[in-house]
């Protein structure tokens, strides 16, 4: 067993996070070609296990599984921050978007005057194109006979140790895949997430601590100003449909607007203004960790916000191959494998206007 499995056995047994580049490591580009499929989900001990107990032993049906941090809860889950697109293109390497842009002619151009020879307007359209690698992401399990046989001893047990590697290889591909919506892949190129998008507008004067350390007058200046700052920025043509900003902001949020006014909440406020600004309804904010520029994930060194719309229009993520594992097979009859695989790609900006990032370093 090398460093690296030994490494990721402790960090499981110690409750730590599996490092970033644990998945990172685990992605394919087609066009690098499948050398180095990296082996991500170690061999633990022999699946059967041994315990010393005694007739005053209560052994309990429950198992403390380890925790990781997952976005969305009670939000929506990953696609309430961006759109996912699943099942389409399937192993190719890249996706192509084509974009298209009127070129010259108006509407008065258009108004026919009386009379014979009378001209006609004429409206052209331009098209150009922005590609988004797609890459691969696999994951081996093996076990022996041996291992087998132990584990078929401990049938009704609690633990399965073969059944948990399958459990913590599938969320090695959850949490890669969170990362990768968020902040992308930092390790590799062409790989950007919701935070880290390039060609963003980034305003670094709006917003200089956070929303919760604001005082009545302060909060209600940001809420009146940023929505029409945005328009500005999608040239008055597009409304905002969430903002995202760190959940320890969030968090502070419940918090009254003013010490007169106890009944209205900050977080509420915020909320309700933005729907009245935008004329939405279902307006949302949301937040993540991943904003906060403490979190062990976020590569920015500040907080960053995200005012933008939520909508595959304006920004998309793609799965063309969601998590898949093919059956278990052996060339000797004791050895015994199987192989998760994926495809996915980073985050891509079509329509990189409508995406306003806010940052500052304030600590919350």
């Amino acid at each position: 067993m090398d460093n690296k499995t030994l490494n990721m056995l402790k960090a499981i047994h110690d409750g730590r996070q599996l490092s970033h580049d644990t998945f990172a490591n685990s992605i394919i580009n087609t066009k690098a070609g499948l050398e180095g499929k990296a082996n991500i989900l170690c061999n633990a001990a022999p699946a059967g296990y041994e315990q010393t107990i005694s007739t005053l032993t209560d052994i309990k049906r429950d198992v403390i599984s380890q925790v990781f941090y997952t976005v969305g809860e009670n939000q929506g889950g990953l696609g309430a921050f961006v759109p996912i697109k699943t099942g389409e293109g399937a192993f190719t390497e890249e996706s192509l978007y084509y974009r298209n842009f009127k070129l010259d002619g108006n509407f008065a151009s258009g108004i026919m005057g009386q009379g014979a020879g009378t001209r006609k307007g004429k409206t052209n359209v331009g098209y150009d194109s922005v590609r988004l690698p797609n890459f691969f992401w696999s994951g081996e399990m093996d076990y022996s006979i041996i291992e087998l046989e132990q584990a078929n001893r401990n049938l009704g047990s609690v633990i399965n140790l073969i059944t948990q590697r399958e459990e913590a290889r599938k969320t090695e591909w959850d949490i890669g895949i969170q990362d990768t919506a968020l902040v992308g892949q930092p390790e590799l190129a062409d790989i950007d997430g919701l935070l880290t998008l390039s060609g963003i507008t980034t305003d670094v004067s709006t917003l200089t601590k956070p929303l919760s350390a604001m005082t009545s007058t302060e909060i209600n200046t940001f809420a009146k100003n940023i929505v029409k700052v945005y328009f500005q920025n999608t040239n008055q043509t597009r409304m905002p449909d969430t903002f995202c900003i760190p959940t320890a902001d969030f968090l502070g949020l419940p918090s009254f607007v003013a010490e007169n006014q106890p009944l209205i909440f900050k977080s509420t406020f915020l909320e309700q203004a933005f729907k009245e600004a935008t004329q939405n309804p279902n307006f949302k904010v949301t937040h993540t960790a991943y904003n906060n520029k403490d979190f062990v994930q976020n590569p920015l060194g500040v907080n960053r916000y995200v005012l933008y719309r939520n909508d595959s229009k304006t920004l998309e993520m793609n799965l063309p191959i969601d998590y898949t594992t093919t059956t278990f097979g052996t060339v000797n009859n004791f050895d015994f494998s199987n192989v998760a695989y994926g495809q996915f790609s980073g985050i891509i900006a079509k329509r990189p206007q409508e995406i306003y990032y806010l940052d500052h370093a304030q600590p919350i």
